[in-house]
C-alpha cells in the first residue's frame, strides 16, 4: 500500500517578532523588556531568539526598545482589523 504523506494546506504562523540578525547588536533590550518572555537568549552567540512566538500578543515593546531597528513585529490581519487599522487606509 502506498504511504500518503500529509502536506499542510496553509503555511505555519508567520507573524510575531522577527529579528534581523544583520542589524542586531545583542544589547538584550528585547529580551529584558518583553512582558511575556517571548525571547530566549543564546549565550554562545550573544543574540536573542524568538523562542515562544505563539505567546506574543503584539504589544510592540521589543520593537520600540530596539535601538538598531532590528525587530519588526508582524501583526496578524485579524488583530489589525480589531484595532481599527485597515489595509490601504491612509491616516491624515
Amino acid at each position: 500500500m502506498k504511504k500518503i504523506e500529509y502536506v499542510p494546506k496553509y503555511e505555519p504562523k508567520t507573524y510575531g517578532p522577527k529579528i534581523s540578525y544583520k542589524d542586531c547588536i545583542g544589547c538584550k533590550k528585547c529580551y529584558d523588556t518583553c512582558p511575556l518572555d517571548v525571547f530566549a537568549w543564546d549565550d554562545e552567540q550573544k543574540l536573542p531568539i524568538v523562542a515562544y512566538p505563539d505567546e506574543c500578543f503584539y504589544c510592540g515593546m521589543c520593537e520600540l526598545e530596539c535601538l538598531e531597528l532590528a525587530i519588526d513585529v508582524e501583526v496578524p490581519l485579524h488583530v489589525r482589523l480589531y484595532c481599527g487599522i485597515f489595509p490601504g487606509k491612509v491616516i491624515p
